[in-house]
């Protein structure tokens, strides 16, 4: 198993603190800066992703995951539309993106499909989790009769067949690049989100989502997180379904207070989940990619976060020399 955080800073300043954490991998997106086109449309640039390369390699860190471009009016936007006039040429973009990973020795590539993607979360002083740090809480409550300017209404099936023929195209080109793409699970995992159907959002939906297009490249992006968000998920028993199959191809290593339609994201330690007992899934199952800390709290006197993502870094340390995988 590799350790792994997002890169949030592209400084040397940074590069030296995660370095000094002992995390080796990074997980990539910085789409103004890789990307063709404004906005993180077009193509990855492999000129910029090489550069990148080189500042990070001095550190001893390489990139292991890039992430494609979400949210309104990016790389692959319209695709989840279904047949409108931009979606193959999008297509081709990710397909290139792909490769271009694949020639730079980016083993990962992350991807979501959702239109209002994660939204509905309640940041800000009253959302504290233990003392009184910042957390991001999730309450369908206050949010159901609510939906962003760009939400549309979109049924089951119909994402089924947009996200089918999607992959259908960007599956053997990964294939051929030799990149493994990890799909994030739908996060808040309600069954519909301002009119939008979660197909995500559930064991037998990852479960369908993996057979819709059987292939060594295709498989998720764990987010153990949305996972526990999941009401009445088995969370152990989903990590050992999935990585006995050999479909998990990156990790996003958290924890949560409650589920849907109700919950905080925690510390680490301090969630519904034994990340221990997990952890140790992992290492019986032989998963070989990322685990990577996400979303985590707000604590004080750290406006650059970097006291969460070490407290949470050295979490998983521990974890990983328990299990003997580091």
């Amino acid at each position: 198993m590799k350790l792994a955080v997002g890169l949030t800073e592209l400084s040397d300043d940074n590069f030296r603190f995660l370095a000094q954490l002992g995390v080796p991998y990074v997980k990539l997106d910085h789409w103004s800066l890789l990307m063709s086109e404004p906005g993180g449309c077009g193509v990855l640039k492999a000129d910029e992703l090489r550069k990148l390369q080189g500042q990070l390699k001095p550190f001893g860190i390489e990139p292991y995951v890039f992430l494609l471009p979400q949210g309104p009016h990016t790389q692959y936007w319209h695709a989840r539309f279904g047949d409108t006039p931009e979606r193959d040429g999008e297509i081709d973009h990710v397909c290139e993106t792909i490769r271009i990973c694949g020639d730079c020795g980016i083993p990962v590539v992350e991807w979501t499909w959702s239109i209002v993607d994660v939204w509905g979360r309640t940041p800000g002083p009253n959302t504290a989790g233990r003392g009184g740090a910042q957390v991001s809480r999730f309450d369908y409550g206050l949010i159901k009769d609510k939906r962003p300017d760009y939400a549309v209404d979109m049924g089951a099936e119909e994402m089924w067949d947009n996200v089918v023929y999607f992959m259908e195209r960007i599956v053997p080109v990964a294939e051929q690049a030799g990149v493994r793409l990890a799909m994030h699970h739908h996060d808040p995992p309600t069954e519909v989100l301002a009119g939008e159907a979660r197909i995500l959002n559930s064991f037998e939906g990852m479960k369908r989502f993996v057979e819709e297009v059987e292939s060594p490249a295709n498989g998720l992006n764990l987010c153990q997180g949305t996972l526990a968000e999941q009401a009445g998920a088995d969370v152990l028993g989903t990590i050992r379904y999935f990585g006995e199959r050999d479909k998990l191809n990156h990790c996003h290593f958290r924890n949560v207070k409650g589920s849907v339609p109700k919950f905080d994201e925690s510390f680490i330690d301090d969630g519904d989940v034994d990340m221990y007992e997990a952890m140790k899934v992992y290492k019986e199952v032989g998963y070989q990619h990322c685990l990577m800390p996400d979303h985590v709290p707000a604590m004080a006197d750290d406006p650059k976060g970097r006291a969460s993502c070490a407290y949470a870094v050295a979490y998983i340390r521990a974890l990983l020399h328990v299990v003997g995988a580091l």
